[in-house]
């Protein structure tokens, strides 16, 4: 049995101890993990106590949440419920979940804002140009490849590309129109009013990081970084108290690896451009970014475009915008409206970059 006076010489180190323990417990930690989804990568950031949620339990949140928004809304699934409003009749109304509606009407308020330069009802076109879920125009050696990275393998299928004919871009067009699709967030419904094929793909994946966050923050975690596909979300800091950095690589990124570096405290930062997605047909490049205006694809000297906004959704969709607006006429737009957006564009020298005033404040200054 201990004496009374190692008692008292113990009691003051057990408790000495435990609040040692207890504060360690208590800490902020950084946690990260990644995981695959929407045919792209995904990386979570956030900080926790020790004894908060598990992280298991945190990365299933968050993964159920990005493949729920999958599921749902690709037009690579074709059980999905925005592939099954492509097959639904013309002219009747389609249930569907209110948060499609939601995105809908908000890619509608979006294209009325660029003059019809954003479209979401733009997927024949995309389709025809080889970006879509249907086969890509490449007729490259992708089978000899079969061991190749998954994106070297995408390249070499676009080599060399087909372009389409005046004539089936014209047909495609006239599949095209934001105004011909109708919805009512009272019922839940979307109405096709020709036969439109609505691809979500410009503001979905953005919606996903949203929908991520959300599941971070109803685990009560409040500081964290959700990137999917380099769409990104922040809130709050790091654990050493400072804000989340993220890096807008830019055109350049094999030469320079970083354009530039900013902190959009609690909001999102998406970004667009031709650089990595297209193909070339006789030394001439096609984007990914299709102009429904003209059926096609954007030929402005714009090479990328960042946006910071709210929600990762606004700022994916508006950095599609920018891109068929191009630099100076997207510019203008920015500045009128007060949208933090960054171009780069094509120069005789190389790459030029040009940002809005409300972009400026999130820049952190370099050197």
């Amino acid at each position: 049995m201990l004496s009374r006076s190692l008692k008292r010489t113990l009691l003051p180190a057990i408790l000495l101890l435990a609040v040692v323990l207890l504060v360690l417990s208590t800490r902020p930690r950084l946690y990260s993990f990644q995981g695959e989804v929407m045919g792209t990568t995904y990386n979570v950031s956030y900080v926790a106590s020790l004894f908060s949620h598990p992280q298991a339990e945190v990365s299933r949140a968050v993964h159920a949440a990005l493949a729920d928004v999958d599921q749902r809304m690709s037009t690579y699934k074709p059980d999905s419920e925005l592939m099954r409003f492509n097959r639904s009749p013309v002219g009747q109304p389609f249930p569907i979940s209110a948060d499609i509606v939601e995105l809908v009407d908000e890619a509608r308020a979006i294209s009325e804002l660029s003059g019809g330069a954003y479209d979401i009802t733009v997927g024949p076109l995309v389709n025809l140009w080889g970006f879509g879920p249907e086969e890509k125009p490449g007729n490259g050696s992708t089978e000899a490849l079969v061991n190749a990275p998954e994106f070297v393998q995408w390249l070499d299928s676009q080599y060399p590309g087909q372009v389409p004919d005046q004539a089936a871009i014209d047909q495609a067009r006239a599949k095209v129109g934001y105004q011909s699709l109708g919805s009512n967030p009272d019922d839940s419904t979307l109405t096709r009013d020709k036969a439109l094929f609505v691809d979500l793909s410009s503001i979905a994946k953005g919606y996903g990081v949203d929908q991520a966050a959300d599941a971070l923050r109803g685990l009560g975690i409040a500081d964290f970084m959700v990137e999917v596909g380099g769409e990104v979300m922040v809130q709050g800091v790091k654990p050493n108290g400072k804000p989340w950095r993220l890096a807008v690589i830019g055109p350049e990124m094999g030469k320079s690896g970083v354009s530039a570096l900013v902190e959009p405290i609690d909001k999102a930062l998406a970004t667009s451009g031709d650089y990595l997605n297209f193909f070339e047909v006789d030394g001439k490049r096609y984007s990914h970014t299709i102009n429904p205006l003209t059926g096609w694809p954007e030929a402005k000297r714009v090479a990328e475009v960042a946006v910071i906004a709210d929600t990762t959704a606004r700022a994916d969709a508006l950095a599609t915008m920018f891109m068929v607006l191009g630099d100076e006429e997207g510019l203008k737009l920015a500045n009128r409206l007060g949208i933090a957006a960054r171009f780069a564009y094509y120069t005789d020298d190389g790459f030029a970059t040009v940002t809005s005033e409300a972009f400026k404040p999130y820049i952190v200054p370099q050197g």
